[in-house]
Parts: C-alpha cells; structure tokens; sequence
C-alpha cells in the first residue's frame, strides 16, 4: 500500500481530531501564462485522479467511494473531487491570454481566490474532504 493509503486506511480505522486535520497547502491565485498554467493543471489533474482510485482501493463500501469529474468549458479547465456530500473544485480560467487557477470547496475558506501550491497540496485536500465528510456523519 502507498503511503496515501495507508492514510485513508487509518482514517476509516480511527477517529481523527479536529484539531489534526490536514489544510491543504493554498497561496493566493496569480496569473500563469497558458502553456505554463495548462501544464501546472493537467499535472494537478492527473495526481488527483491516481489519489482518488488509491482511496477507492481502501475504502470497501463502493457506495462511499470518491469521486472524479471534469468540466471543460470554452474559457475554463476544471474538475471536481467529491466524498459524500462533500466538494472541492480545482479549476483554471483563460483571460487576457493569461491563466488563472482557483479553488473553491468545502473547508476551504478563504477570503481571496486561492489556489493549490501544487500537486503536493492533493493528499491533504483529499484527507479534509473524508474526515470532514465522516465527522458530519
């Protein structure tokens, strides 16, 4: 098992504390250029959608599996992880031959549009989506 797993796995094992929940790693939006913002998002994309099926090999009720959609629009990237009534949508805009990321999402306040640091910064988001989702339970 991936080290990913391991942590879905201990999740559903244990309870976790709110106070050690993981905060996916945000900065504020800024502008990439296309080809760069594109990459950065096709990259994001990718990771998500290997972290989904690793949680989905560890979670045994088909039912209460993660899941992964896209929307693609004339001026926008976007996808969607969502866990039991609980969303987070990664997304990236074209304007002004410029690029913009964005994140919005369940436990995810932030007063300034936000993006992901990176790809690193999924694990956690995906994390918060669970435990959130299994403390409302």
């Amino acid at each position: 098992m991936t080290p990913f797993m391991l942590r879905v796995a201990e999740a559903f094992d244990e309870r976790v504390d709110e106070e050690e929940w993981p905060s996916p790693d945000l900065r504020p939006a800024r502008a990439w250029d296309i080809g760069t913002g594109t990459d950065r998002q096709v990259a994001i994309r990718s990771y998500a959608e290997q972290l989904v099926c690793e949680a989905n090999a560890v979670i045994s009720t088909e039912a209460d599996h993660l899941s992964l959609d896209d929307e693609v629009g004339h001026e926008e990237l976007a996808f969607n992880i969502r866990y039991r009534g609980r969303a987070a949508r990664v997304s990236l805009m074209y304007a002004d031959h410029l690029a913009y990321g964005q994140i919005v999402g369940d436990g995810i306040a932030r007063s300034e549009p936000s993006e992901l640091s990176g790809p690193e910064a999924l694990p956690d988001l995906l994390m918060l989506l669970i435990l959130e989702s299994q403390a409302a339970a």
